[in-house]
């Protein structure tokens, strides 16, 4: 099977179930990761923002060590059977820009 030209992803997505706390000039949220990748993340959440917000995010590693990103909203899901890219999920596709070392070892 061919990969679909649709899909610019560069790195392999890896199925991460972690909690992520978000935030943006409007305020902080929680979400929950679905997917990893080195270039991006999926986001399930209620809480939409709009495509191209910057968002600080943060989780916590095995070791209790908070691992930092910066990242932007690439694609909002609000329909959870449109969300394919997110299995299904209502939430948020991420394209990190920024990432501490830590994220790397993530």
């Amino acid at each position: 099977m061919s990969p679909d030209p649709k899909d610019r992803r560069t790195s392999r997505r890896n199925p991460v179930q972690v909690r992520l706390e978000l935030a943006d000039l409007r305020g902080s949220f929680t979400a929950r990761t679905v997917d990893v990748s080195r270039g991006g993340l999926f986001a399930a959440t209620a809480q939409m923002r709009p495509v191209g917000t910057l968002l600080r995010m943060r989780v916590l590693g095995p070791k209790g060590d908070p691992i930092l990103a910066v990242g932007v909203v690439v694609r909002c899901f609000t329909n959870v059977n449109d969300a394919t890219d997110g299995a299904g999920h209502q939430g948020l596709a991420i394209a990190l820009t920024s990432t501490s070392e830590a994220w790397d070892r993530f």
